[in-house]
């Protein structure tokens, strides 16, 4: 039975039998901590300590799905097994986390904001400056308590497999930080099928295993294999005790790759084009309620393309690209899926906590540049690396497909830019929670940060932790029905990397977006009726403008942030480095290139100098 209809049949049934977790907590009393959050039927069908009732716990992230990119939110991608889960939990459309992958990460782990774990930035993107400051050292004390670590601690069996990519490679796997089981990618992305990474001049992504180097298995695909690493280590866990499974999928992350089986069913989906398609999310947006109807559509930025300049050999390639990437997303959601149904069948579904998220808004990576002499150089390395760029092989093994800025755009509609911003494109993404206790609802735009869903699992649990020393704070009682509320609409919380910088109280959001899109100037949006962030109120409110730049400012320095100038922006930095990894690994090639273009060079000047000189006849 697919979890579609095990949903369909037990949800009603199961949410009446259910306890509101505010009520569990207060039944529970003095033994909270042991026993967490249970449903009236755990309490009363089991005898006492037979068996530990506490809530499984499996977190599922994506990488780089904007806003629209499941199918609940809008999307045209197939997710029938995210929008199940929607329909049974609760979903939220103000969830926030960072517009970098690692700096993401490392707050859902610990709770804390991105500086205060020393993941300021990605390591790509680390500036000389930045790299002496603590908040962005890139490397975990032994003493780091994570989410795993606490909840390991509490008797909880702990798994993650998946992307792990939080800090300097290889410094912080997650063996040392509370997982009992791990079966990770240490690196910010690579491919799919194989070892090979997604930026020329890197040397390939390094598999873990329980913190031991592995090589991948020869018929890999990432969404399968990690899935049947979760079920493995679910299946081989002591089932009378709770488990906290951490699935960090490698889909949408560049390349984005899958099975034909699955990019064939988007044949034609996209023929239409990025601007009407855009506009076409932006008004299923405000049906679905996800915003309110004053939405104004963002303008795209100048240097995108209209589709209708595209020739229809061009079209047909951009096509091809995002029809990859709803594969990828499908493909994704169908291997989910199979790890849920493989819970129900065992018995746990109903006893777990599940949520889905991304970890930003999507990606805008190009695989060409627009100088054609670089174009060349680029192809040239991709050919020595073994990469096939070519239409015919895009999105299967060995390609390395990226959707672009326009198709980006169209996946974080109705928002403005997209992942390296601090616009809502670049931080407002899905987030979907369902399990026992929670009340079926949404969509709900009370906000959310990423660093509050640690606080969050962990009250679920039943687990003690030391509110106080975390950035992000419980949702708790918004997830059993008891408030819409997760934050006073005077209480504020910030964020920034590379420069880019926002500040949320209530529906207000103050925000600096950094080059090359963003112009790096402080703006004022009420995000009530303004989610796009077309109207910049900052004139209109000069005295909430100044204190909420205040307020950024102690936020700022209470965590460390290293204020950048408008010139050292995320992809500057990362272009530096890379062209020094890239010069650094293939010198030899380009040393040769620059002898023979010389030659070449030397060649044709002695043969005119020849012809100048021949006597005429």
């Amino acid at each position: 039975m697919t979890l579609t209809h095990t949903i369909r049949r037990n949800a009603l049934a199961h949410m009446r039998a259910a306890l509101s977790w505010k009520k569990a907590r207060t039944m529970i009393g003095s033994t909270r901590h042991t026993l967490g959050a249970l449903t009236l039927t755990a309490l009363t069908a089991l005898p006492a300590m037979a068996q530990d009732t506490r809530p499984n716990i499996l977190v599922v992230l994506f990488d780089d799905v904007g806003f629209t990119g499941f199918g609940a939110y809008g999307g045209d991608a197939r997710t029938p097994n995210i929008d199940a889960l929607a329909q049974w939990g609760t979903l939220f459309s103000r969830y926030y986390s960072s517009p970098f992958c690692g700096p993401s990460r490392a707050m859902l782990m610990t709770g804390l904001d991105n500086h205060q774990t020393g993941m300021g930035t990605l390591v790509e993107t680390v500036t000389p400056a930045q790299s002496e400051l603590p908040g962005y050292s890139m490397v975990w004390d032994d003493d780091q308590a994570t989410i795993a670590t606490l909840l390991s601690e509490a008797g909880y069996q702990t798994y993650v497999t998946g992307k792990w990519g939080i800090g300097a490679k290889g410094a912080n796997l997650p063996d040392r930080f509370g997982f009992d089981r791990s079966y990770v990618m240490d690196s910010t992305g690579g491919s799919n099928y194989d070892h090979t990474h997604y930026l020329p001049g890197y040397p390939e992504v390094s598999w873990y295993e329980d913190g031991e180097p592995i090589r991948l298995p020869e018929d890999f695909y990432s969404s399968r294999n990690l899935v049947d690493q979760m079920i493995r280590y679910i299946d081989e866990g002591d089932a009378d005790q709770p488990f906290f499974g951490f699935l960090s999928l490698q889909a949408i992350h560049i390349p984005v790759q899958a099975p034909a089986e699955f990019i064939d069913n988007y044949n034609g989906v996209f023929d239409a084009g990025w601007d009407v398609l855009r506009e076409e999310r932006w008004q299923r947006t405000i049906e679905l309620g996800l915003v309110p109807g004053t939405t104004t559509l963002a303008p795209v930025h100048e240097d995108h393309r209209a589709w209708d300049d595209l020739s229809p050999e061009e079209q047909a390639i951009a096509a091809r690209e995002m029809q990859v990437n709803a594969g990828m997303i499908e493909a994704a959601d169908f291997h989910i899926g199979r790890l849920l149904d493989h819970l129900g069948a065992t018995g746990q579904l109903e006893n777990t906590i599940v949520v889905v998220t991304s970890d930003n808004g999507p990606d805008s990576a190009v695989t060409s540049l627009g100088n054609p002499i670089a174009n060349l150089l680029l192809d040239g390395i991709h050919r020595l690396e073994g990469i096939d760029t070519s239409p015919e092989n895009m999105g299967l093994p060995g390609s390395l497909t990226a959707i672009g800025p326009e198709w980006a755009s169209v996946s974080a509609s109705p928002f403005n830019l997209y992942k390296f911003y601090s616009s809502e494109g670049g931080l407002r993404v899905p987030l979907v929670v369902a399990g026992p206790g929670g009340a079926a609802r949404g969509p709900l735009d009370a906000p959310v940060h990423v660093s509050d869903l640690m606080p969050t699992l962990l009250e679920a649990a039943g687990v003690a932790y030391d509110a106080g020393a975390l950035y992000g704070r419980s949702i708790l009682p918004v997830l059993a029905g008891e408030t819409d509320e997760t934050r006073g609409p005077d209480e504020v919380f910030g964020g920034e990397v590379s420069g880019n910088a926002s500040l949320y109280r209530g529906n207000w959001k103050l925000v600096r977006t950094a080059l090359p899109r963003g112009d790096f100037t402080w703006r004022l949006f009420d995000l009530s009726v303004d989610p796009g962030e077309t109207t910049d109120l900052s004139g209109e409110n000069p005295e909430l403008f100044a204190e909420m730049r205040a307020e950024y400012e102690a936020y700022a320095a209470e965590n460390g942030v290293l204020d950048l100038g408008r010139d050292e922006f995320a992809t500057a930095q990362l272009a530096s480095n890379l062209t020094e990894r890239v010069i650094g690994k293939y010198w030899p090639y380009l040393a040769g290139l620059i002898v023979a273009f010389l030659a070449g060079l030397y060649v044709l000047f002695r043969v005119v100098r020849m012809m100048v000189r021949r006597p005429a006849h």
